[in-house]
């Protein structure tokens, strides 16, 4: 685990929450506080020791001022073959750094060393920022479902 999640988990235990990996995920990714994360949440109608849908999450990170851009996608890279309108999309995602590692423990020597990604799996959201896991489940294999690429509003970067 990282020194800035185990610095976000201590902040956590204070607040004594739990099921809050979106808060910080959200708190990592953009650089902000985790009370600032849970509140921009709480206003989106997060609940106390609940998680929260993904929509809420990106609403939460426009109210802190932040985009995300999906970067990859399981479900694409496996089966975009068979939908006639996302082929190119599919083969994009093919060759994506994301696609050589499909477990958050694989990905580590792919992971880009700079910029703020929230990495999504089946049930939990993680952050990875400046080419290193701010998690738990830095050494598990928990399969990657989605990636989103995190930036300020108003900032282009190129990929």
């Amino acid at each position: 685990m990282s020194d800035l999640y185990q610095k976000m988990k201590r902040r956590s235990d204070r607040w004594r929450e739990s099921n809050d990996c979106t808060v910080t995920a959200l708190a990592i990714a953009t650089g902000k506080t985790y009370e600032q994360a849970h509140g921009a949440l709480a206003l989106r109608g997060r609940n106390f020791r609940k998680g929260v849908s993904m929509s809420v999450l990106w609403l939460a990170a426009s109210d802190l001022g932040f985009t995300q851009k999906e970067v990859y996608c399981r479900f694409f890279s496996d089966h975009g073959d068979y939908l006639s309108s996302d082929k190119e999309k599919a083969a994009k995602y093919r060759r994506s750094r994301w696609a050589k590692g499909k477990t958050i423990k694989s990905i580590k020597p792919h992971l880009p060393k700079r910029g703020a990604y929230l990495i999504e799996t089946s049930d939990h959201i993680l952050c990875v920022r400046a080419g290193e896991v701010h998690d738990w489940t830095s050494d598990r294999r928990h399969r990657i479902v989605k990636v989103h690429h995190i930036t300020k509003a108003g900032v282009s970067r190129k990929e």
